[in-house]
């Protein structure tokens, strides 16, 4: 998503019903920021992306290939270049003793 002063561009969007989806809830959001803009304080350090081996460790490491990739690394490097989505890797789903690595990693993308 990028946004300029008088216009939104969506990318890797399904459809037009997801994009009129994502609109409304970046509508909702920029609203919500002028609503409370008085309480809120700007974030101004620079926040890097993750590097592929940070994720690659949180990852099942089963290169079960579920996910399309032959190893669990290259989903992690997808996934890095938002390629990819955790939600393709069924083990990290389907297993509860990964849901804390789980939410690590939606924190992390």
């Amino acid at each position: 998503m990028t946004l300029h002063t008088d216009k939104a561009y969506l990318t890797h969007v399904k459809d037009a019903a997801e994009g009129l989806v994502l609109l409304e809830a970046l509508k909702d959001a920029i609203n919500a920021v002028w609503d409370n803009r008085a309480t809120l304080s700007p974030v101004t350090r620079l926040r890097s992306a993750p590097h592929h081996l940070d994720i690659w460790s949180l990852l099942p490491r089963t290169n079960c290939k579920q996910c399309g990739e032959l190893t669990c690394l290259a989903f992690a490097v997808e996934l890095v270049k938002r390629h990819r989505a955790l939600d393709e890797c069924p083990p990290l789903l389907a297993d509860s003793l990964f849901e804390e690595r789980r939410t690590t990693l939606q924190g992390m993308l």
